[in-house]
């Protein structure tokens, strides 16, 4: 019974998260290496101090135009998954760079709003990919989407110092992997990257123009990030910033990825 009870507030937190902020329009398109006046300097956001970042989207601002987060997370506690499936550009040259630049992949890391209901935060593995083909409704599995590269690993997680929503923000980082393929050519991806924990989780995301600490050369698309869950009834690809957040923020999201530029 007990279980069950958890369960259930479990599933009303998730939805209240996603679906309960008022909306906003976003004017830019494209999250960039921007400071935030009265912010940190850019590029002291801890995963980017002791390593290389190809690209920061920048910090969870609680008091920002629409804060919101949604559901990543394989809850063991709770038997609910879900993967948030967040887009990035890597750009053909890095600017003042001779000619075409490839990313070789070293590290990625995400910001969560965490909980751990009563059983503690321990973020004991991760799963992600970076994929292309990604679109309304295509289904994960099918012909469209191309894994590019694929892993699992132990991450390790330190809080940020910020939170919302009675939950506390936590990095999930990962470092030392590599794509089996090959450095990333220029193009458009999507980063999923699918904690496993015991409580709560979701991705937070950034709705400010400019958001603290965000960096490049690599940038994120705005709404073009899709949520795929079969425990919400999202088999297939669904827009996050209108279908799994209900219109309510969740037009990009913070996140990072690690490694170095080759030629």
């Amino acid at each position: 019974m007990m279980k069950r009870a958890f369960a259930c507030t479990a599933m009303v937190m998730a939805l209240a998260v996603m679906f309960s902020l008022p909306a906003a329009a976003q004017s830019q398109k494209v999250y960039q290496g921007v400071a935030q006046a009265g912010a940190l300097p850019v590029g002291t956001e801890a995963p980017c101090i002791l390593n290389q970042c190809l690209m920061y989207t920048g910090d969870f601002d609680a008091a920002g135009q629409n804060p919101n987060a949604l559901w990543n997370n394989n809850s063991l506690a709770f038997g609910i998954e879900g993967a948030v499936y967040v887009p990035f550009n890597v750009p053909r040259k890095f600017k003042g760079a001779k000619g075409k630049t490839d990313w070789q992949l070293q590290g990625m890391f995400v910001n969560e709003l965490m909980e751990d209901v009563g059983l503690g935060i321990d973020v004991p593995s991760v799963s992600w990919a970076i994929v292309q083909g990604v679109a309304n409704n295509n289904n994960p599995s099918g012909g469209a989407v191309k894994t590019v590269c694929s892993g699992t690993g132990t991450p390790t997680i330190s809080p940020t110092g910020r939170s919302a929503f009675g939950l506390t923000e936590y990095t999930i980082l990962l470092t030392g992997t590599a794509c089996p393929a090959g450095p990333l050519e220029s193009g458009l991806y999507w980063l999923t990257f699918v904690p496993t924990t015991e409580g709560l989780a979701y991705l937070s995301d950034v709705e400010d123009n400019s958001p603290a600490n965000a960096q490049g050369p690599g940038t994120q698309p705005v709404d073009d990030s899709f949520f795929v869950s079969a425990a919400f009834g999202f088999n297939n690809f669904v827009d996050a910033a209108g279908t799994a957040c209900g219109g309510v923020g969740c037009d990009a999201f913070s996140f990072g990825v690690i490694g170095s530029a080759v030629h």
